[in-house]
């Protein structure tokens, strides 16, 4: 990938290489933020002012920035439903129906003119359908307190126990699967994280790795305990510079090296099993945000999800990355929580329409590939932006209400990670036969 900025040397030399490429990052991201900003203006207005082929144009133009975005696709559904142009609007449908999204265009007034044909009843029940709750999900468990104060999750073998963050107090709370919690950890002491952003467990080296961000973001830390008896034993502090930080999700290979996003930048953080510090590995312009990241075992890729852009593969040894390709069924937007297992991964959507689960196996060769999608959970009573999430055994425990709401408690919900099926495109038989029998008509 071109573009592409890669640092891990010394972190004097990696500031200087590193400090140029993020100014360039940051400019190259204000610019596409700038682009969209005017291209949804030019959509309102084309909209108010009934100029609906301007707006058809506006949204494909904004579908093509942001191919994952629901309401760009429905705009140009309702441009195409004030321009009578059916088949076209038919096709946008289609589309949005095989990624698994939902949407009732009855609800719009713009699609009147092209609704009552065989294809517009049959894509749009299917649409309706696809939002429909379905898969397997089961409530494990439930913490008191309002759900954005649980920020990560981790599966902590030794104690039996799930490990869980919190936001105001870092606190590190061991879990049992009745809800049963003890607070090993409280956030007041200069060793002790002020807020957990991220939790990663090494079982192996007997080690917790903690990410805690200061309340004004202008510095963050990685912390490292003794996992069994939580002795602290290192702070990783951030770079020294003038950027905004938000330390968030970590990961650790099993060779004992620890990566840590950056929400704010958004960069990615690594410390080498042997380093004695933080160091820049990766950023890049085609970045807007970075939402969670994952390992393989033997760390030779790494996956970060942007919920904007989707799932970013990085080989750290060859120093290349691109975004996950896949088939046409693949929408990866809106990803809050990622998981790696033997070839496959696990991504909890909480933004996307409906929010759901997902299982991807990947190519065996590069890992860049998704070979087949299959949702899991999709719209499930306990969903209020579900994200985060880990893996024990052979299920996957994820929080199901991150969302802002009144509620007083975060529940946390387990899926098989074998639970659903491959989604299919529709049969395209009836949809065609329904197009030649309105393009006859007209």
């Amino acid at each position: 990938m071109s573009r592409t900025i890669f640092a891990g040397i010394a972190i004097a030399m990696s500031i200087l290489l590193f400090a140029s490429p993020l100014q360039a990052q940051s400019s190259a991201t204000a610019s596409e933020l700038g682009k969209i900003a005017e291209l949804e203006q030019k959509s309102r207005d084309a909209f108010e002012a009934e100029k609906w082929a301007a707006a058809y144009v506006a949204n494909l133009k904004l579908n093509k920035l942001r191919p994952a975005e629901l309401q760009y696709l429905v705009n140009v559904v309702r441009a195409c439903g004030m321009l009578d142009r059916k088949n076209a609007a038919y096709h946008i449908m289609l589309e949005m129906q095989k990624q698994g999204m939902t949407f009732n265009f009855d609800d719009v007034a713009e699609t009147e003119l092209i609704r009552g044909t065989e294809a517009y009843e049959h894509i749009n029940q299917l649409l309706v359908d696809a939002g429909n709750p379905s898969g397997v999900g089961v409530a494990v468990f439930s913490l008191p307190g309002t759900p954005t104060n649980f920020s990560s999750i981790a599966w902590d073998p030794s104690r039996d126990r799930f490990l869980v963050g919190t936001l105001s107090g870092g606190q590190l709370l061991a879990v049992s699967d009745n809800g049963e919690s003890e607070v090993l950890l409280q956030g007041g002491t200069k060793n002790d994280p002020r807020a957990i952003t991220g939790l990663a467990v090494d079982v192996n080296r007997s080690r917790l790795w903690a990410s805690s961000s200061a309340i004004d973001k202008s510095r963050g830390a990685l912390l490292e305990f003794d996992l069994k008896t939580l002795e602290f034993l290192g702070h990783f502090d951030l770079p020294v510079d003038d950027l905004q930080h938000d330390l968030g999700s970590v990961a650790v290979a099993a060779d004992g090296t620890v990566y840590v996003i950056d929400r704010a930048t958004p960069v990615i953080y690594r410390k080498m099993p042997d380093g004695d510090r933080l160091t820049p590995f990766f950023a890049s312009p085609e970045l807007l945000s970075i939402s969670d990241i994952t390992v393989t075992p033997d760390n030779s890729r790494v996956f970060i999800s942007d919920p904007a852009k989707g799932v970013l593969v990085i080989d750290p040894v060859a120093e290349q990355a691109v975004f996950l390709s896949g088939p046409e069924t693949m929408n990866l937007g809106g990803v809050d929580g990622l998981e790696y297992r033997n070839g496959q991964l696990f991504a909890v959507q909480g933004g996307f329409t409906p929010q759901r689960v997902l299982r991807l196996d990947l190519d065996g060769e590069r890992g860049t590939t998704v070979l087949a999608v299959s949702p899991m959970a999709i719209a499930l009573e306990e969903f209020n932006k579900p994200g985060g999430g880990t893996i024990r055994g052979d299920d996957l425990f994820y929080f199901a209400n991150s969302g802002e709401s009144d509620g007083s408690s975060v529940t946390v919900v387990s899926t098989p990670l074998d639970a659903g099926a491959e989604l299919e495109p529709p049969d395209m038989s009836q949809f065609e036969e329904a197009v030649r029998a309105q393009s006859k008509q007209n």
